[in-house]
């Protein structure tokens, strides 16, 4: 009888039976993606719009969409999280830096004082609003715009679910 139960335990564990390391709700972790992704995607509108009226410029190449941030193996990840970004192209009135315009951006959106950080051929625009992470950044060599960055937090999914947020698509019109 002892032996029987040693090879039950044994063909559970090599089978993945039991807990797996898979102790991850599917329903709630797709609650906390969508709703991050709402919450960023609210976010992200509001800071374009912010920029686009401090830099009176034109928005281009909003996106938005889940992308993996801890691998679990090649083409896998074990958690995912909302990324949105895009580009506001500065009118002929904005003076350099451009920056300089769009703290008050950030702060009129929710966001918390934004700290200055020095990046190689530029600068960026950083501020988190509770686990919202958002940047703006100004690459002066390259031309006369600047870049819109968003993520929220990483969240784990199941095992199983995996395959499902790494194509999810998001719904469309972006902004």
């Amino acid at each position: 009888m002892r032996r029987l139960a040693g090879l039950v335990l044994v063909a559970a564990v090599l089978t993945g039976c039991g807990s797996g390391g898979d102790d991850v709700s599917g329903e709630e972790s797709t609650r906390e993606l969508e709703t991050q992704r709402e919450d960023v995607r609210q976010a992200a509108a509001d800071l374009v719009r912010g920029a686009v009226e401090a830099l009176d410029g034109t928005a281009s190449h909003t996106r938005g969409g889940f992308d993996g941030c801890e691998s679990a193996f090649p083409d896998e990840f074990r958690s995912y999280q909302y990324n949105a970004s895009g580009r506001v192209d500065v009118g002929p009135g904005a003076a350099r830096p451009f920056l300089d315009a769009l703290g008050p951006v950030l702060t009129a959106a929710g966001f918390e004082e934004p700290v200055l950080r020095e990046r190689p051929g530029g600068q960026s625009l950083v501020a988190e609003k509770g686990q919202i992470v958002a940047g703006f950044s100004e690459f002066p060599e390259q031309g006369d715009y600047v870049l819109v960055n968003l993520r929220g937090p990483c969240v784990e999914v199941p095992k199983d679910d995996r395959d499902k947020w790494l194509n999810r698509r998001d719904p469309s019109p972006y902004l």
